[in-house]
């Protein structure tokens, strides 16, 4: 039977009782229909777990105690960046879970040039508290303990430098149709720390191209099929934890 989790920011390496919040505690009175003595997982989203017991619970209001036998850490081995560019709303959401569920450990959203027409007068930065909402729902739906970090950033350039670039020490590639190489197992060697950037669904610009260049970062192929937007991430990042062996 599957054990549904819960996130729980401040969980400490000690047994204890803890109060979810109100959204939450509906979540698992009204969806979950949960009562008073079942269990259920907490998580901390930094590698800290355990299983807990349900003392009380309404809609607004959860009760839970920790079973102290039943801690765990994880570690993450490698370090997958998403660089990705603001879109559609409802496309971008998807698209944040799916790289969630399938391991990257840090979101990167930037302002594109070429940004959608329907974005250009709204601030895409007060978008910042969903998508933490979002990657939450991630890690419950497929059992990851580390949420990805997110930053948001007002151009790619501004965060290319905040990444610091450092081709010695991690493999950074832009993804391009008219790329001469394709995504491969050559390039998922030898670094811990991956990072990838796709552009809008107009593509990059050739200011965007341009900085990408400067800094020397790899182009490839995901294929000769266009992609969208939302897609070409998750494709890419599904293909290299295939190869690595994490799907």
């Amino acid at each position: 039977m599957k054990t549904h989790r819960m996130y729980l920011k401040n969980l400490a390496d000690t047994a204890s009782v803890y109060e979810l919040d109100a959204m939450q505690s509906s979540h698992i009175t009204k969806v979950l229909r949960m009562k008073e003595g079942q269990e259920i997982e907490l998580f901390n989203g930094s590698g800290l777990s355990y299983k807990a017991r349900i003392l009380s619970s309404t809609n607004k209001y959860t009760r839970v105690e920790t079973l102290s036998d039943s801690m765990f850490v994880e570690t993450l081995s490698e370090r997958i960046i998403a660089v990705v560019p603001f879109i559609k709303k409802e496309n971008l959401f998807f698209m944040t879970q799916k790289l969630t569920e399938i391991g990257v450990t840090d979101l990167m959203y930037y302002r594109p040039d070429k940004l959608d027409q329907s974005l250009l007068k709204k601030d895409l930065f007060k978008l910042n508290k969903k998508l933490e909402d979002i990657v939450i729902g991630g890690c419950k739906q497929s059992g990851i303990n580390f949420l990805p970090s997110i930053k948001c950033f007002k151009d790619l350039e501004t965060c290319l430098n905040d990444i610091a670039i450092q081709t010695s020490n991690n493999f950074v590639c832009f993804f391009d149709l008219d790329a001469s190489a394709r995504l491969g197992e050559a390039d998922f060697s030898n670094t811990d720390e991956y990072i990838f950037i796709t552009g809008a669904e107009s593509g990059f610009s050739d200011r965007e191209r341009f900085n990408m260049e400067e800094k020397n970062i790899a182009v490839r192929s995901l294929g000769k099929n266009i992609l969208r937007a939302e897609t070409a991430p998750i494709a890419g990042i599904t293909l290299f934890q295939s190869h690595i062996g994490n799907i």
